[in-house]
């Protein structure tokens, strides 16, 4: 059954955070391990994964203030962009979507969504948009005389972290069993930081940098972390899982991805869970390398981060 998220209250979408299940999956592609993926890609078909969880508060606050216009930035396949139009159209918010670099004849599926849900699209330079975390960057958007609520780049802000922090909540509330590891992929670093503060401390939490520069995903996720709470565990990014770079892939990948389809129900996007499993099956390979009575099977979560809409842009090969 398909569900949607059609009312913006707290209450409305923690009981939707709560009904969100748990697949527990049974395949040879990951021995010794008790493997489930919290599908949080059924959220809602469209505001889906971690992107509805920085979205609801960041909402909330905008229409406490009496906003009605919401203002976010980000690429030609962002999933960002493409939740934070259908949650304005939804919701009764304006949005503008400041995009990196020049119009293309041809818009990608994203943006003809983003569209057709009443975003209006702003097209920056490169250059320009490499500026989008300073104070000035909006005013030289051509946004300076507007009235409007911002939320930066892959809903990175506190409103975000709050969001994220009550999927972890909902997490060690519902989980079907004790988990060892919870494994995710990463691009801001926000979903993995914000994941380490409180509620999930006791589980081991790897990220997986789904892009190049690693290093500075490891330093935005630690120091979301440290930003958001007094109370916050390690904070963990494994490299070499991007696969050649964002939203490119390898041939491991490409092999990986039909595997899963031929013996997992679980649909995955390329540009980020998919990479995140696979680095987690290479995982599981190297430790049933240990011999069978050093062993012991670890309880695993991988987190569902949505995006499957993503999976109609074209793969670039590494």
């Amino acid at each position: 059954m398909i569900r949607y998220l059609t009312e913006l209250s707290l209450e409305a979408f923690t009981e939707a955070a709560r009904n969100v299940p748990y697949q527990q999956i049974d395949s040879d592609l990951f021995p010794g391990i008790d493997l489930w993926v919290r599908r949080d890609d059924l959220i809602d078909p469209l505001i889906s994964g971690n992107k509805a969880y920085k979205l609801i508060y960041n909402l909330l606050e905008a229409r406490e203030q009496g906003k009605d216009t919401i203002v976010t930035c980000g690429g030609a396949w962002s999933n960002h962009i493409h939740a934070s139009a259908v949650a304005g159209q939804r919701f009764g918010f304006k949005t503008i979507g400041i995009i990196r670099g020049e119009r293309p004849p041809v818009l990608s599926a994203m943006l003809q969504d983003a569209e057709r849900f009443g975003m209006e699209l702003r097209f920056v330079s490169r250059s320009l948009y490499r500026q989008r975390d300073k104070p000035e960057f909006l005013m030289q958007a051509g946004l300076a005389d507007m009235d409007y609520w911002y939320i930066p780049e892959g809903g990175a802000n506190l409103e975000g972290v709050k969001g994220v922090q009550m999927l972890a909540k909902v997490i060690r509330d519902t989980s079907p069993v004790a988990f060892h590891e919870c494994w995710l992929p990463c691009g801001t670093g926000l979903t993995l930081g914000a994941l380490t503060c409180g509620s999930l401390r006791s589980v081991e939490l790897r990220g997986v940098a789904v892009l190049k520069g690693e290093a500075a995903i490891q330093q935005a996720a630690t120091g979301w972390s440290q930003k958001s709470s007094k109370e916050f565990g390690s904070v963990q990014v494994l490299a070499g899982g991007h696969c050649g770079g964002y939203a490119r892939v390898d041939q491991a990948l490409i092999e990986f991805i039909s595997s899963c389809q031929e013996q997992i129900s679980v649909p995955l996007d390329w540009v980020y869970v998919a990479k995140a499993a696979l680095k987690l099956k290479k995982s599981v390979d190297s430790r049933n390398k240990i011999p069978l009575q050093a062993q012991e099977q670890i309880n695993v979560l991988l987190l569902h981060t949505g995006g499957l809409q993503g999976n109609r842009g074209r793969m670039v090969a590494f």
